[in-house]
């Protein structure tokens, strides 16, 4: 079963647009997807028509509940969401438990097969990344195509790879995903394509930025508020297609690897 975590800790990065995204155009395709909400914010929960305003989650991995009584349905068929539990603020009560790092590895191991289980991991490199990491067969980065969007990407380089070395040898990167790409005309602003250049040479020279990529659309930044993934709030869209492009690329990746 192919387990997903988007990381990024900095905000405005895409990182929960990714997550609702792909496990939407997942979905539609015809694939069995749950997207676990790992973000004490909780919006890809709201996003996707639920409350986090519940201690389900936290407590199922505390005490090694089954998760599968906690998924949810959505407005697309196919893919279920386990809600974000408020209490995910009170991290303590996960990291007093001993081997709090493997929870959520050990919880997925007795859920229902899917064909994608996608993490959306919160906004910062503390415990809750480190166990969607942990339990995660691969990780994706998106990083915006902004002057100031590479500061977080060398930590994240470090807890991949510290991950990797201590808790879960077999995390491969899916990818690094350019997010909130500027088109003029046919061509990426110049700005984008400096940010791409950096990503391919500086801090991934051995490989890793994806071909696809995601482009600047206010229409994706509406989608919450109707709470629809861009795939049904705005179908046949910028944000829609390029979406479906990167789960393509992610798909003829995982056939190659496997």
């Amino acid at each position: 079963m192919r387990v997903t975590a988007v990381v990024n800790p900095k905000g405005g990065t895409a990182k929960t647009t990714t997550a609702v995204s792909l496990a939407a155009v997942a979905a539609q395709d015809g694939q069995r997807v749950l997207l676990i909400d790992l973000d004490k914010q909780g919006s890809a929960t709201q996003w996707l028509g639920h409350s986090p305003d519940n201690d389900e989650l936290m407590a199922a991995l505390i005490e090694s509940k089954p998760l599968d009584p906690l998924a949810v349905l959505t407005t697309v068929p196919g893919l279920e969401l386990v809600p974000a539990s408020v209490t995910f603020s009170q991290s303590e009560r996960l990291t007093q438990v001993v081997g709090h790092q493997y929870l959520l590895r050990e919880a997925l191991a007795g859920v229902t097969e899917r064909n994608w289980v996608i993490l959306d991991a919160p906004g910062d490199l503390g415990p809750f990344t480190i166990l969607a990491l942990t339990a995660a067969t691969d990780v994706l980065v998106p990083v915006p195509a902004g002057a100031l969007e590479l500061d977080e990407v060398p930590k994240v380089k470090e807890t991949i790879s510290a991950v990797r070395g201590r808790l879960n040898p077999a995390l491969r990167l899916a990818g690094v995903l350019l997010t909130q790409v500027r088109i003029h005309g046919r061509y990426q602003s110049v700005l984008a394509r400096e940010v791409a250049d950096q990503l391919r040479d500086e801090h991934f020279p051995e490989g890793g930025v994806l071909e696809s990529f995601v482009r600047d659309d206010a229409r994706v930044r509406e989608a919450p508020a109707w709470r629809k993934p861009i795939t049904t709030y705005d179908p046949g869209g910028k944000a829609d297609q390029d979406y479906r492009a990167v789960v393509a690329e992610l798909r003829r990746q995982e056939v190659a690897n496997a």
